[in-house]
């Protein structure tokens, strides 16, 4: 009596498994102690023609405890995402959830007016609007030498 064979599976199943290995790799639990900071949080970054604005995803950090620098044409963001309290032992299946300090420096598409910045944390999600720097062409009188 001939086995069954495994069902292949499909090239859309395979393309998602890649997918979540390759996110895993992203995410991996790096030692602190090796690597400077152990996540970068996931970012969108659009622009107006007023302003760019910066979406970081941060679920789960003190928003109190994130520095937010803002200068010429980049952003840094640092912070720290505590891992919970182990009240009792566990044996993880799935471990996704990045823990420990973070850093994520975004090259923005045009110079910013960091003074003039908003920052409004809202269901885990920071938003940061930055006015784009004006700048006002002024004529400039050239002396004709003869």
């Amino acid at each position: 009596m001939e086995e069954p064979r495994p069902e292949l599976a499909s090239p859309w199943d395979q393309f998602s498994d890649m997918e979540r290995f390759f996110e895993h790799l992203e995410r991996w639990k790096r030692p602190i102690y090796i690597f400077e900071k152990a996540w970068k949080p996931r970012c969108d970054v659009s622009e107006t023609d007023n302003e760019i604005l910066v979406v970081a995803d941060l679920g789960g950090v003190d928003v109190e405890r994130v520095d937010i620098k803002a200068m010429g044409n980049s952003l840094v963001l640092r912070g720290v995402r505590k891992e919970p309290a182990a009240d009792i032992k566990r044996v993880y299946h799935l471990m996704e959830i990045s823990y420990g300090p973070f850093e994520r420096v975004l090259e923005l598409p045009a110079a910013v007016d960091a003074e003039r910045a908003e920052a409004v944390y809202d269901e885990g999600f920071l938003r940061i609007r930055l006015p784009k720097v004006r700048r006002i062409s002024r004529g400039v009188e050239v002396d004709v030498r003869e």
